[in-house]
């Protein structure tokens, strides 16, 4: 069975790729020749170097027992009233999460609502993005606490959706 996994930084990317290579049970120094690149740029693509090289990094990442994919993200709501709004003007949110940077990606987005752990955001960002959608930057959370703290939201959110899901089957079968 395949396993796929979405990166957003070159950071991600990079120890993906370490965690290929070890898998391998290769040491850099062997695996670099391998990947027709030097034992230098391994190890500093392993450990996230923003500016590597497409070509060797393609390569560095197949000598790991990796592809490398590129995959169409899910699409945002469509009807917005002006797509060139910022994330948080759009979903009018309680605290501009990308107030230094208006052309945010939206998993960058999500990760910061995330971190924040304010449920009201937290919510507008599951209605906006969808469920899977947040969840899936769920694993960028690396504080324990805040990751608990976030569960427990997404828990609940979800726990609502399915009542709310309930309640409007139950209501379309009394209208019937």
């Amino acid at each position: 069975m395949k396993q796929h996994r979405i990166f957003h930084t070159p950071d991600e990317l990079g120890k993906l790729a370490r965690a290929g290579r070890e898998a391998q049970k290769l040491a850099l120094r062997a695996a670099a020749p391998q990947a027709n690149v030097g034992p230098r740029f391994l190890s500093e693509f392993e450990r996230g170097k923003p500016t590597a090289e497409l070509a060797k990094v393609i390569s560095a990442v197949n000598a790991a027992g990796l592809d490398l994919a590129v995959i169409k993200r899910p699409a945002t709501k469509t009807g917005d009233a002006d797509n060139s709004l910022p994330y948080s003007k759009r979903l009018n949110t309680e605290f501009p999460y990308d107030w230094s940077n208006s052309q945010m990606d939206a998993p960058v987005f999500i990760r910061n609502v995330l971190k924040a752990g304010r449920f009201n955001d937290v919510l507008k960002t599951v209605a906006y993005f969808g469920f899977d959608t947040v969840c899936n930057e769920l694993p960028c959370v690396k504080d324990e606490a805040t990751n608990n703290k976030i569960i427990s939201m997404l828990l609940r959110i979800q726990k609502g959706m399915l009542l709310a899901r309930c309640q409007q089957t139950t209501a379309d079968h009394e209208g019937s």
